[in-house]
């Protein structure tokens, strides 16, 4: 291979592209919210990354009413229903 035809870090090859995606943390969730039922419950990670925001930020959404509120399902798990968060996702657009 010629000097000139060698891959620099300004053009990435195929398996770099790869391991950037096997590094991102991306809650398995948000990659299938679209075959969830509307009946599934999602966790705070997933709504962060639907509406692409921090923790504090979602649940300032929540107070200020921009997001639909969690149900509370025991102590210490909050958690959304998908249907709730789908129609509202739509009513933004």
């Amino acid at each position: 291979m010629a000097k000139s035809q060698r891959p620099t870090s300004a053009q990435p090859t195929e398996n770099n592209a790869s391991i950037e995606a096997k590094s991102m943390r991306i809650d398995p969730a948000l990659l299938n919210f679209d075959q969830l039922p509307n009946s599934a419950y999602v966790r705070i990670d997933v709504v962060q990354g639907l509406y692409a925001c921090s923790r504090a930020t979602v649940w300032r959404h929540v107070k200020s009413a921009h997001i639909p509120a969690p149900v509370k399902i025991s102590t210490r798990i909050t958690a959304w229903q998908v249907g709730s968060l789908r129609k509202h996702l739509m009513e933004m657009n």
